[in-house]
């Protein structure tokens, strides 16, 4: 008997639940202000020794409070009332003659707000509350080269992890996503957020990572009450006990958002050119030859090191009415009724620099990190290099300006999209012309879009199941407190008919499958309840 004639593609939906997560929302940032040598909190009121990608307010400076951020005349993320400072140190490529250059990033930088509950160390149920303006805080320890963390890496292992210290904590707050969203046929391979803390050596990524790696930051939000944490910075906050949500230690009863940054590098735009990755902190990527069969055993530095700062400065009450009323569990900015939205974001630069850095190279070519920081390799912790003239703000918030004006400093390197408006962009797509201030690199080629980011879980990870084609767009919606994407890929079709084969129009397939935001956002098999 012959089998009936298939006309048409079905439309296959394969759902799972991403389990119970809370309300979220994702600040897209276009752009840098800058990238430069400045650091308020670690070097306050003078020079850091290393160079940081910054976001937010154009005020920023190395003296900067919230009460200045706030008078930016600009801003880079999405959010017309966030001034806020966010910053991290790039990502550099060195070549085998030694130079460096700025590897671009992929925009937008995401932070995002996750509005994660939990408990006291007494069981008393947690209510999430804004930063208030002022609030500042460290993730991650610029100094470490090695790693303490036991058992392989990456591990599927999510949690909870009973480690008061937060030191165990601190270090798996730290993700290097490796982007690869399918080509030539072959399936996407999706990594789960905070999956691998430790940066892979140059070779490895190139044959794994065709789409760039994601860099990825969270932030304790278990809170004690205090503005600040003294000279690091750190001690008035702590993780929870599954880093991005659970319960918080004793002495942390305040419950802060769930604040994470992701930024994309094209690091694809060195694939075949030797070399090795180098973060702005001076901290290069593992070469040692164990690192892919036993990688916790890796002694050499692998981004360990890697950090990031923040200070809140929102319009006064806009971030609590946001806590209040953005529920939306997909997490669109746009979604939230009490945000307004700048049309200048992409244009935003810093307003100041110290003289010192006005001039200074930060994309390359050049032959040394801006500074003239060394590279660093572990186990031994990193010295602060020569070219910084700060100190830790230790929670001051004065001091006089010794900035500037007149000057937007160095513009991060990124990859643009000309050919949509902002309205017509999809989550984490990626796109064809690089803005590149060292004018050497030669624009990447259009991919699919990646898959989109989505709430929190705590379950494993499961097996990516999306099936082999052209990604022509995604979609997010929501049952209840299930997210879900839409991920449309055009498949060739052969139908049978008579016992011949014929070969079909493409059309279009959906895939529906939920998603996970931290520690699992990747893609799990049809019918697979996760939590």
């Amino acid at each position: 008997m012959l089998s009936p004639p298939l006309s048409r593609v079905a439309l296959t939906a394969l759902v799972l639940s991403a389990g119970a997560v809370d309300a979220f929302w994702r600040l897209e940032c276009d752009g840098s202000v800058g990238v430069a040598r400045v650091d308020p909190l670690m070097d306050f009121g003078g020079v850091s020794d290393h160079v940081h990608a910054i976001k937010g307010g154009s005020a920023f400076t190395p003296t900067s409070t919230a009460d200045d951020l706030l008078k930016s005349k600009c801003q880079s993320c999405g959010v017309g009332q966030d001034k806020s400072a966010y910053w991290a140190p790039p990502l550099y490529h060195q070549a085998d003659d030694g130079t460096f250059t700025l590897v671009p990033e992929k925009p937008p930088f995401k932070a995002y707000y996750e509005l994660n509950t939990g408990s006291t160390s007494d069981g008393k149920a947690q209510k999430v509350e804004a930063f208030p303006n002022g609030f500042q805080m460290i993730s991650g320890d610029n100094t470490r080269r090695n790693t303490t963390l036991s058992g392989p890496d990456p591990s599927d292992f999510v949690g909870p992890f009973n480690d008061e210290s937060n030191q165990e904590r601190e270090q798996r707050a730290i993700g290097f996503n490796c982007m690869n969203y399918g080509h030539n046929g072959s399936p996407a391979k999706n990594e789960p957020t905070l999956y691998r803390h430790s940066l892979p050596e140059k070779s490895w990524l190139d044959a794994n990572c065709p789409d760039g790696i994601r860099l990825e930051l969270q932030f304790p939000s278990c809170w004690n009450g205090d503005m600040d944490g003294g000279e690091k910075h750190k001690s008035h906050v702590a993780f929870p006990n599954w880093i991005n949500g659970g319960d918080c230690p004793a002495g942390f009863d305040q419950r802060l958002p769930s604040l994470m940054y992701e930024t994309i590098y094209g690091t694809d735009q060195f694939i075949g050119k030797g070399g090795k990755f180098v973060v702005g902190n001076g901290d290069p990527t593992g070469e040692s030859p164990m690192f892919r069969a036993l990688p916790a055993l890796l002694i050499q530095t692998a981004g360990y090191g890697y950090h990031g700062d923040f200070i809140a400065a929102w319009d006064e009450g806009v971030l609590q009415q946001a806590v209040e009323q953005c529920t939306d569990m997909g997490g669109e900015m746009r979604s939230c009724g009490v945000f307004e939205f700048p049309d200048n974001t992409a244009s935003c630069t810093l307003e100041n620099l110290p003289s010192e850095l006005k001039d200074e190279n930060t994309a390359g070519p050049m032959p040394n990190l801006p500074g003239d920081l060394p590279v660093q390799s572990g186990p031994e912790a990193a010295k602060k290099g020569p070219g910084g003239s700060g100190s830790s703000s230790g929670g001051k918030s004065s001091g006089s300006d010794t900035t500037s004006s007149s000057s937007s400093g160095a513009k991060a390197p990124v990859v643009k999209d000309t050919s949509k408006s902002s309205d017509d962009k999809k989550e984490g797509a990626v796109v064809a012309q690089v803005k590149n201030n060292a004018d050497n690199y030669q624009a990447p080629a259009a991919s699919p879009p990646a898959p989109a980011p989505s709430p929190t879980t705590t379950s494993p990870p499961v097996a990516n199941v999306l099936p082999a084609g052209e990604v022509v767009s995604t979609s997010i919606y929501t049952d209840g407190r299930v997210v879900y994407e839409n991920v449309v890929i055009v498949e060739e079709v052969t139908t049978t008919q008579g016992g011949a084969k014929e070969k079909r129009t493409p059309e279009a397939k959906v895939k529906r499958h939920g998603h996970r935001h931290h520690h699992a956002r990747d893609h799990g098999t049809g019918g697979r309840r996760l939590r």
